[in-house]
């Protein structure tokens, strides 16, 4: 008898699978933004904003449309509507390789569709903590998948984005532009302490002549190393300094599979975190298909993603699904946070 998937992984399997998956992964940006779970998102998100000013909803639209004048829905029906992360592939065509390849068509065959499943549960939390960096990076969250394409400005005012002088130049007045920065915080009534950048970035810092003179003098220049430098922006400015340098892989229209950054390579962002570390919250809330579930649910649902399967007729198929719904948190946006970016950017 052929196998059969829907029938040989139940409902509660894939539920304990999704409870049992966990989103934190190593990295600085689930310090910034830890995950949480709430089953209440919309009144959980304006909690956490504290009264602060929603973030403002700008939909993109192909040339050849018009959008329709008060169409655009404001950021709560995004709350509620827009934020889902999703990934599925054909279930059956994996099954059917696996069976090509040698393994049994039996019950070893569950072990490749959780592996299925895993894969692409990192693949929606990958997509989490790209919203994070896009935010730490730009001020700005982009969505441009489900057929959804729209931008998220949470509201990083202008002057808190700034041009910053040339720094892969060793004369480069990087102390002046993270002074400027400082200056800005402080204006907007916030104390910058941590910084986030990249390794490329603070290799330009360890090799820069006033960085360089601020901590040995005119007469020695030198390669600074990572804890000099650390200590003259703990003494300076009183900032601690971390990078963000991980990578994603994603797949293109056409097929072809890219590498991207979380963190953008040459920016610099000031901004004042909490007690713990973190700048705001990547809150997570429940999906449609997880309230399929709630018959297996005897305690506090942990479940930040969800798997579900399904048959289709046409084309004959099962399908697996990983979904999730996701939205940074960041009260302090207005005036706590500073981005400093290159010429162009």
């Amino acid at each position: 008898m052929a196998y059969n998937v829907l029938e040989a992984i139940s409902e509660e399997e894939r539920f304990n699978f999704s409870q049992s998956f966990d989103v934190k992964r190593p990295g600085i940006l689930g310090t910034i933004f830890p995950d949480t779970k709430t089953q209440y998102l919309k009144a959980e998100y304006y909690r956490l904003m504290a009264g602060q000013r929603l973030p403002e909803v700008a939909f993109v639209h192909a040339l050849d449309t018009e959008a329709e004048i008060g169409s655009r829905p404001g950021f709560e029906k995004v709350l509620t509507e827009k934020l889902f992360i999703k990934r599925k592939i054909n279930q059956s065509e994996r099954l059917q390789q696996a069976i090509e390849n040698g393994v049994p068509d039996d019950n070893n065959l569950k072990k490749f569709v959780f592996d299925d499943a895993a894969n692409l549960f990192e693949g929606v939390v990958a997509r989490a903590n790209v919203m994070k960096g896009q935010f730490l990076s730009t001020g700005i969250v982009k969505i441009k998948e489900n057929h959804v394409d729209m931008s998220i400005d949470y509201g990083v005012t202008s002057d808190a984005k700034v041009t910053l002088t040339d720094w892969s130049k060793p004369d480069a007045d990087i102390m002046g532009d993270i002074s400027k920065m400082v200056a800005i915080a402080e204006d907007n009534g916030y104390v910058v302490n941590k910084a986030l950048t990249s390794l490329k970035m603070i290799n330009y810092m360890r090799n820069n002549t006033a960085m360089q003179t601020a901590v040995l003098g005119a007469a020695n220049k030198r390669l600074l190393t990572k804890q000099e430098l650390a200590n003259l922006l703990m003494q300076e400015y009183g900032i601690t300094i971390d990078r963000c340098d991980e990578k994603y892989r994603y797949r293109k229209a056409d097929g072809t599979l890219k590498t991207g950054r979380y963190f953008k390579e040459d920016v610099f962002t000031l901004y004042e975190a909490n007690a713990n570390g973190s700048f705001g919250s990547g809150l997570w809330g429940v999906t449609p298909e997880e309230l399929e579930y709630r018959q297996f649910i005897q305690e506090e649902n942990r479940s930040f993603v969800t798997l579900s399967m399904w048959a289709t007729p046409d084309p004959v198929a099962v399908w697996t699904k990983a979904s999730g719904m996701f939205v940074p948190v960041a009260p302090k946006a207005n005036g706590g946070i500073v981005i400093g970016t290159k010429a162009g950017e």
